[in-house]
């Protein structure tokens, strides 16, 4: 990454909306080199310019979301990360467009500060990845919400990874079964992201299945499968005190995104709770 502010794309075709991200995203210190509905355009501009982000709505006019992804697969430019960011529903859309490059799909509607707070985490997530340390932030200055969340994490171990894989392994979900990744990945998706889990089987599974390297309905069997094993053969006392509720209320075993939820909903109020202690 480079220490300067954010180069972003907007590819919409509402203009309303382009100039509601354009305003926010500017007031954040980012820089929108280009705001438009035409594929073409953006297209033209990544292969021109070098862009941090692009925020895109699947329908664009000449080329589409999809055939920008695919398009920029070919470019040699460094894939700038994609954001998508639309209303529709469509499950076989999303895992496309997660297959094709997104990086991130959102459902409309999303506020602006929710849209900023994601493209955040995911610009200081490439970053940390590249550089493999925490040396700086780059973005300190307009990264706000980033700062707040990385405050929280540590006034916990400092690893909300570490965090997670205790929880799960103080359950009793072994680690050596896929469940475990994926639902760990879950996890930590829906701790930044409650929205998430509104749409579980239309961006949370995808996700992780492009993350992995298989399927949607693989990672639901899957994470379902482990969630049996938890039940079956784990820490049955500290499965009652977190999930009582929901088994009670039902005589079941919660739902796939019950379980995450709940999971990550722990460790947000603990984590809050430490941060104010």
């Amino acid at each position: 990454m480079r220490d300067t502010e954010l180069k972003v794309i907007i590819a919409d075709s509402n203009v309303q909306e382009r100039e509601s991200k354009q305003l926010s995203m500017e007031a954040k210190g980012m820089e929108v080199i280009l705001s438009t509905g035409d594929g073409n355009k953006v297209l033209k501009t990544i292969s021109e310019e070098k862009a941090d982000i692009i925020v895109m709505d699947m329908v664009l006019s000449g080329v589409d979301g999809i055939g920008i992804l695919e398009e920029c697969r070919n470019m040699s430019v460094k894939k700038p990360i994609f954001i998508i960011q639309t209303a529709l529903r469509m499950e076989n859309l999303v895992e496309q467009a997660i297959k094709c490059g997104a990086d991130y799909y959102m459902m409309k509607p999303v506020s602006n500060q929710m849209l900023i707070s994601r493209v955040l985490q995911l610009v200081n997530k490439r970053y940390l990845r590249e550089n493999n340390e925490y040396s700086k932030n780059i973005f300190h200055n307009n990264v706000r919400e980033f700062e707040a969340v990385k405050s929280i994490n540590s006034a916990c171990s400092g690893n909300l990874e570490l965090d997670v894989t205790n929880l799960l392994l103080e359950i009793g979900i072994p680690a050596h079964i896929k469940g475990y990744q994926y639902i760990r990945e879950g996890i930590m998706l829906a701790f930044y992201d409650k929205n998430m889990l509104h749409y579980i089987t239309k961006c949370l599974y995808p996700t992780i299945a492009k993350k992995y390297k298989t399927t949607s309905s693989s990672v639901e069997r899957t994470i379902r499968h482990a969630i049996e094993v938890a039940f079956r053969r784990g820490n049955i006392k500290i499965l009652e005190e977190i999930f009582s509720n929901t088994i009670n209320s039902r005589k079941a075993k919660p739902t796939n995104s019950e379980f995450i939820a709940l999971l990550a909903d722990k460790l947000r109020l603990e984590y809050c709770a430490r941060n104010a202690s």
